[in-house]
């Protein structure tokens, strides 16, 4: 059966809506604890935007990470912008939320993966990407599994055979 209501797509951005939320909170106050993000993005999305010598080292895919070097962060609702040290320079890169591929905060285990590859980043090549024509897309074959979120570990141990009518 054809999904008529766009569940995946409801999914990527509810799950791209997480690295905005996260992005928004430490903008002012930077990284609280240990938290630090990796980030792997798609260089050739259109709006992604970095310096020829960074889209030169880095034709497809980039991974980044803010934990130390890291300042300027800016977060908008279509991208968030950052200026990350490269050997010892700082570079400005701004990363829509679509081109991410994976975002991760290893510090607390936590990781999203997107179902973007290459073969979709052709097809937005090919065309004339825009908010419609991507609204008007059918995927035939969903990858489920990368969009399985379970709450179990974040739950505190309950005990099985308690009673449940014993409030306590």
């Amino acid at each position: 059966m054809q999904d008529l209501i766009g569940y995946d797509e409801i999914i990527e951005n509810s799950m791209r809506s997480v690295i905005f939320e996260t992005l928004k909170k430490i903008e002012k106050a930077g990284l609280p604890g240990k938290h630090y993000f990796i980030f792997t993005f798609l260089t050739r999305f259109p709006g992604v935007s970095m310096s020829k010598h960074l889209l030169e080292k880095y034709p497809d895919e980039m991974t980044i990470a803010l934990q130390y070097q890291y300042k300027s962060l800016t977060v908008k609702h279509e991208n968030f912008e950052v200026s990350l040290s490269f050997g010892g320079k700082y570079e400005k890169i701004s990363v829509p939320y679509k081109s991410v591929t994976s975002f991760a905060d290893p510090s607390v285990n936590f990781v999203l993966k997107f179902s973007m590859g290459y073969g979709d980043l052709e097809e937005i090549e090919s065309e004339d990407y825009n908010e419609s024509n991507q609204a008007n897309k059918s995927k035939t074959e969903i990858d489920l599994s990368a969009k399985v979120v379970s709450l179990e570990a974040f739950r505190k141990n309950r005990n099985i055979n308690s009673d449940p009518d014993n409030n306590a």
